[in-house]
């Protein structure tokens, strides 16, 4: 037996005593950003709606005289705002749209990211 032979089986002999693992393969380091994307990507959360996208499904969803007096503001914790000019557009909005616009915004957005629609008159 040579030396590296006898150092390493003293290694072993001294970590099974201990009850101690052996030493693990260290892997090469990675970056930060390279892993983040991917691990976000696999639990959904890096889905980003941009503003753009709400103002455009909007006006595809309504038909063109209430897209005409209303208008997305702002998304808060899956409550959308919409601003409304008119108080009978609020109205309608409120009483008869209301539950199939939350289905069809959820249904292009996912139910995490829209839960609520709310109107305001301004």
């Amino acid at each position: 037996m040579n030396r590296k032979e006898v150092s390493k089986l003293k290694r072993q002999l001294i970590a099974e005593w201990r009850r101690m693992p052996q030493s693990r393969k260290v892997l090469a380091p990675k970056s930060l950003s390279d892993e983040v994307g991917p691990a976000l990507e696999k639990l959904g959360i890096n889905a980003v709606i941009l503003a753009e996208d709400i103002i455009a499904a909007w006006s595809e969803i309504v038909p063109p005289i209430i897209a005409g007096n209303t208008r997305p503001t702002k998304l808060i914790n899956g409550c959308l705002d919409i601003s409304v000019l008119q108080a009978a557009v609020h109205y309608t909005l409120e009483r008869e749209m209301k539950p199939e616009l939350l289905k069809r915004l959820q249904a292009l957005f996912g139910r995490r990211h829209i839960r609520e629609i709310r109107f305001r008159l301004g």
